[in-house]
């Protein structure tokens, strides 16, 4: 996969989301209004609450024609709502709605009002139940498509189609696209691809829980490194490491996957950090494999706490991921200015 944005929501704490608690190289742009909300069995969703909200996903700088999106709709989300637009630039080349009678429509234009519906899905979801979907779009200007699969089974598909609109390729995915969302509408594990239709796709958070090969940084609040950074949801300055010290380095060691089987599609590191002074600081966001260290690019501190994320869709010094090297894989972090 080149593009894949996955998010559990899992990391962050209950309650109103800003762009400090989640900026980051998958999601950005909050407006104000997105809430976590947990619901229970180590499960979080995230909804709009006020109506003024977008949490916009940037692709890539050049575009892609193939977009596969995958998210699980909770069985409390509401009818008639909008909940992804797919767009070029500021351009809308489509977007997925939810209707009054159950159903997910693909419409070509940027708003329903367009009369251009593609794709009708049967229930979206039975009493009591969370679906996983995932909708396939290839943007062309005749020979375009949209496929939609319910909990990995192709509910249905249009093919031959003028999917490109205004637009030329997808660079940007918002969700909820600023548009008041009523009752209660919550999506959870999102990921991004541009080839494939993955299946059900679980995202599953695992905290740091044992000591590392690196522990520079200095412990305030808890005996060790990885307690002071190990708590969901995180606690700030109650407990927390610092550096005052370029190159400082913590690399922590991770609960694993718990004996669980399955394909692990990419790993993405999160740290939450601030800055205590005016002074410009920088952090990296890294994984270390079998002494094989991989880092994202250095990302500036701001005064309030921000959550930082680097994917990684393989294993460090490799290709690809395995159950085996993601249990012997360590979070790092370091004080690169």
């Amino acid at each position: 996969m080149s593009i894949i944005g996955m998010e559990s929501f899992g990391h962050l704490p209950d309650g109103v989301v800003t762009s400090a608690d989640i900026l980051s190289n998958v999601w950005s742009g909050i407006l104000g209004g997105l809430e976590i909300t947990d619901l229970g069995t180590g499960r979080k969703a995230i909804e709009n609450t006020d109506g003024d909200s977008t949490l916009t996903l940037t692709i890539s700088a050049a575009g892609v024609t193939t977009v596969v999106l995958g998210f699980r709709l909770h069985n409390l989300t509401a009818a008639s709502q909008y909940l992804f637009r797919f767009n070029d630039a500021a351009v809308g080349m489509g977007l997925l709605y939810k209707s009054t009678t159950g159903q997910l429509l693909y419409y070509r234009t940027p708003t329903p009002q367009g009369g251009q519906d593609i794709l009708y899905s049967g229930s979206v979801t039975a009493p009591g139940s969370d679906d996983y979907w995932e909708i396939k779009i290839i943007f062309h200007n005749s020979t375009g498509a949209v496929y939609l699969y319910k909990n990995g089974v192709l509910s249905s598909s249009v093919t031959g189609l003028d999917t490109i609109t205004g637009g030329a390729a997808c660079d940007k995915i918002e969700l909820f696209m600023g548009h008041s969302v009523g009752g209660n509408t919550m999506l959870s594990d999102i990921y991004v691809d541009d080839t494939d239709v993955q299946g059900q796709c679980d995202v599953a958070y695992r905290p740091v829980d044992a000591s590392g090969s690196s522990a520079d940084f200095t412990p305030t609040g808890a005996g060790t490194n990885e307690a002071c950074v190990d708590e969901i949801p995180p606690d700030d300055d109650t407990t927390y490491n610092r550096s005052t010290v370029s190159t400082d380095l913590d690399q922590l060691g991770q609960a694993g996957m718990d004996g669980a089987v399955g394909t692990v599609l990419a790993v993405q590191a999160h740290i939450r950090a601030r800055k205590e002074d005016a002074t410009a600081s920088t952090i990296k966001v890294g994984l270390l494999h079998s002494g094989t260290h991989s880092q994202g690019d250095a990302e500036a501190l701001g005064l309030s706490y921000q959550q930082f994320t680097e994917i990684f869709e393989d294993v460090p010094g490799g290709a690809g991921w395995t159950t085996g090297q993601f249990d012997a894989t360590e979070v790092t972090y370091e004080n690169v200015s």
